[in-house]
């Protein structure tokens, strides 16, 4: 045995048998943690909205936030107006015909015509129905499938005390269906390529999120996976032509388009710690610090390939299932220059993923204090909060870039030592296994 591996051996075993911060990570504690925090933002919001800052005001018109975008939007397709979707003075009127008066609109819609055959079935609903079963029902699919990744019940309570759900419930945006379909896809891949693919397809209204896929499916010879992916969004856009027209198609690339200068390509210089201290990105860290635009591109487009590397090494190693795709999942949110808090809901993927290795192979020195830290670090979100013309936000400060980077390292931590573990646990080696076989 090397003497690296021994140093490893040696340091495992007495971490094992060390006691654990306090017990912090006890079943019993995780559940009274999330279920406590849970309750404090359940509380919150039932005050904004008794107080009529949150849903709809004092006359019961609703307040406009992100989820009224998308509801209006869906409302239009319904009737046939997609038009007026692309149409930004038009989407403008609209809009401030139905929510309560407020000083500015959301005049882009950057979505795939795509998105809107989610949002259709709620649009059929009164807006404060229609906002709280959105919220529910794609909270219930977060939940599930990070139950189903860790198998442990305080996972449940840990996605319920997260500070992105609470974002997520103020404005009622679509982290937890980004969320959803990114840990689906990657709880289905070992067994059911196909059904991964699906899931993954439908990510395609983020595609953003699915960058470094296709890069991990060809590192690991998923070729099933990668064909009903693009099958499944070659039914999405059919499916948008029949329902919505091809109109929406046409005016989609130059909303995107617009969407992107507003946000990626405006100079940071003349926005000092303003839009971008919301991207929770490399790209928008660098452009918070006041780093420039040639600077915050290039801290970016290095992070980006590097994290690409890394997705490439680590899936076409031996390393376990667990953390392949706890690698790619927390990747892909560092790779993208383009992540809000709200998207951040996210990172209860590559967190779960890691817990089930965790609980299968043991802690590693160290691990629980650095979890501990960076759950403080994400919870910080709820305090970097602004007023912005729209509406209240949280995620004013680029936290989420740099307690994704950290959990990414934890991770690949935890890869070496298993790449190592023949060497260190002879026959107790689980490479090859799935962590659901």
């Amino acid at each position: 045995m090397s003497d690296a591996a021994q140093s490893l051996r040696i340091g495992t075993e007495a971490d094992r048998a060390s006691p654990r911060l306090l017990g912090l990570l006890a079943a019993w504690r995780l559940n009274a943690y999330g279920y406590a925090l849970a309750t404090v933002y359940a509380g919150v919001l039932f005050i904004l909205y008794l107080r009529g800052v949150w849903l709809v005001d004092g006359s019961g018109l609703p307040i406009y936030t992100d989820f009224t975008c998308e509801w209006i939007a869906a409302l239009l397709a319904l009737h046939g107006q997609t038009g007026s979707l692309y149409d930004p003075a038009e989407f403008l009127k609209i809009q401030a015909e139905l929510v309560a008066p407020t000083d500015s609109f959301y005049a882009i819609w950057e979505y795939p015509p795509t998105f809107l055959l989610a949002l259709a079935p709620f649009a059929m609903l009164p807006y404060v129905a229609a906002f709280l079963s959105w919220s529910v029902t794609t909270l219930l699919g977060c939940i599930a499938v990070v139950y189903l990744i860790a198998r442990r019940l305080p996972a449940i309570a840990l996605v319920l005390a997260s500070p992105f759900t609470a974002w997520n419930f103020l404005a009622g945006q679509n982290g937890f269906l980004t969320a959803s379909l990114l840990g689906a896809s990657l709880l289905s891949l070992p067994r059911r390529p196909m059904l991964a693919g699906v899931f993954l397809g439908c990510l395609t209204y983020k595609p953003h999120f699915g960058i470094l896929f296709p890069l991990a499916l060809a590192a690991s010879g998923q070729w099933r996976a990668v064909a009903s992916a693009a099958g499944t969004a070659v039914l999405l856009v059919s499916g948008s032509v029949v329902v919505f027209g091809t109109a929406v198609w046409e005016f989609f690339p130059l909303e995107l388009m617009a969407q992107a200068h507003d946000a990626l390509f405006a100079d940071p210089d003349a926005d000092p710690r303003g839009y971008f201290g919301h991207l929770q990105t490399v790209y928008g860290l660098f452009g918070y610090l006041n780093g420039g635009a040639a600077l915050a591109w290039l801290a970016q487009g290095i992070t980006t390939c590097g994290t690409a590397a890394i997705v490439w090494i680590v899936w076409r190693s031996r390393v376990n299932y667990a953390l392949k795709a706890a690698t790619l999942s927390a990747s892909v949110l560092i790779a993208t220059p383009y992540a809000h808090a709200y998207d951040m809901a996210a990172i209860a993927i590559p967190i779960a993923f890691l817990a089930s290795d965790q609980m299968r192979n043991g802690l590693l020195r160290g691990e629980q204090t650095i979890m501990v830290g960076l759950f403080g670090a994400i919870l910080a979100v709820l305090f970097t909060f602004s007023a912005k013309p729209v509406g209240p936000t949280f995620g004013t400060v680029p936290v989420g870039a740099v307690a994704t980077i950290a959990l990414l390292g934890v991770i690949l931590r935890r890869a070496v030592c298993d790449a190592l573990r023949p060497a260190v646990f002879g026959s107790r080696a689980l490479a090859h296994e799935s962590p659901h076989e």
